[in-house]
């Protein structure tokens, strides 16, 4: 007998209604200027345009769109949106791998994405072929105004954008309520650290 030790669970919704969301959420997003394009040349973003604490101006309309599949998800758990942001990214431009921390949720909605020239997001598995050895990869079979929602801990990466179509995602991360904090360093008076 052969058991199945543990499962990486993904999450994937089609969005409906997609002609009518895609453009409130298109109008919505911000124009990219030069100064979005990250430093490395990769993709243009606004992740690192934002205010610390709060969310991007489009994130409502977002969440007004997705909103039945996060309760659906989440089974109407409280949630919160730690993040949120848009990334578009044209010919040769890519999202190297990463992933979003140590908990929680992360998702990719496909906002401008055309399955016959791009590719979604690539997601690395923890566990290596345990036969080969080899690193083991998933690209879920996503159309434009497909949702998915995945482990923040697992690596991905956005792989390049080969053709002259541009390709732009929303992505955002998701917590549950934390119920209990047992200590906050560095709120009010810092914790005066001695030199040996």
């Amino acid at each position: 007998m052969i058991h199945s030790l543990f499962s990486i669970p993904i999450a994937h919704y089609e969005i409906q209604n997609w002609k009518q969301n895609k453009e409130r959420i298109m109008n919505a997003l911000p124009i990219f200027e030069q100064e979005h394009l990250e430093s490395n040349g990769e993709q243009y973003t606004d992740f690192f345009h934002q205010e610390e604490w709060e969310l991007p101006p489009y994130a409502d309309t977002v969440i007004d769109i997705i909103e039945p599949y996060i309760a659906e998800f989440t089974e109407r758990r409280r949630t919160e949106f730690t993040d949120m942001w848009c990334q578009t990214s044209y010919k040769g431009q890519k999202h190297g791998l990463h992933n979003h921390g140590h908990s929680g949720w992360s998702a990719v909605i496909y906002v401008d994405f055309d399955p016959r020239v791009h590719r979604a997001t690539q997601f690395i598995s923890p566990f290596n072929n345990p036969w080969s050895g080899r690193l083991q990869t998933f690209i879920p079979p996503v159309n434009e105004g497909d949702m998915v929602i995945f482990p923040a801990t697992i690596a991905h990466e956005a792989l390049p954008n080969e053709s002259d179509t541009p390709r732009t995602i929303v992505s955002f991360n998701l917590r549950g309520k934390v119920d209990k904090v047992k200590k906050t360093m560095w709120e009010g008076d810092p914790i005066v650290r001695v030199a040996a």
